[in-house]
């Protein structure tokens, strides 16, 4: 119990200290300072350093965010409404942003991670990606275009065959987004922007 307790206290440690100092400047001794457990120990729980820490910050949020999307409404609650495809989209774009915003300094931190390690980026991201939390927000997603394109864009075959692409470049953009607030214009010229490139993949 005791590990399990130094394992989650390295892990909100991080999470502050990536708030106030940001990612690229912090390291591990500095959180295993603060964290009152030794080098030896944070190495234990996590074997990549600070890698493996935002990794599990990631896990952790992600699970927070799906936790939050299904207490305000979740998907039942969204398809229930009988919006249209794009109004759908819209909606769940808008809380996404609104959810993940707090985020932002974690997002950020994956991006720096992204350049200064590109080849061990993608393995980072499956790590944290797999998470039960994650697929379940993939789901709603998924779900809601299944339902809702039922009778739009061509079916659910088309949608579902693109769905992949379409997460990844909407994906994207939108994690800039919501780490600088106005990169692509206010959210609501941003959430029309990624409606555009939707439905530009799925027609192609």
């Amino acid at each position: 119990m005791r590990k399990s307790k130094a394992k989650q206290g390295i892990v909100n440690t991080a999470e502050k200290l990536i708030k106030k100092k940001g990612y690229s400047s912090l390291n591990v001794t500095d959180i295993a300072y603060v964290a009152k457990v030794s080098v030896g120990t944070l190495y234990y729980h996590f074997p990549k350093g600070k890698v493996d820490i935002l990794a599990e910050i990631m896990s952790q949020r992600v699970e927070g965010f799906v936790e939050e999307f299904n207490r305000q409404a979740g998907v039942d609650g969204v398809l229930e409404k009988g919006m249209s495809l794009d109004d759908t989209l819209r909606w769940f774009f808008k809380k996404v942003i609104e959810l993940r915003r707090p985020d932002r300094y974690f997002l950020s931190a994956i991006q720096s991670e992204m350049l200064d390690n590109p080849s061990e980026y993608m393995e980072f991201v499956k790590k944290y990606q797999s998470t039960d939390g994650l697929q379940q927000a993939m789901g709603v997603l998924s779900e809601a275009l299944v339902k809702a394109a039922k009778s739009e864009a061509g079916g659910t075959d088309k949608v579902m065959e693109r769905q992949e692409k379409i997460q990844r470049v909407v994906g994207l953009l939108m994690s800039y987004q919501i780490i600088f607030p106005d990169y692509f214009g206010n959210d609501d010229e941003f959430v029309d922007l990624a409606l555009r490139i939707f439905f530009e993949i799925l027609r192609s």
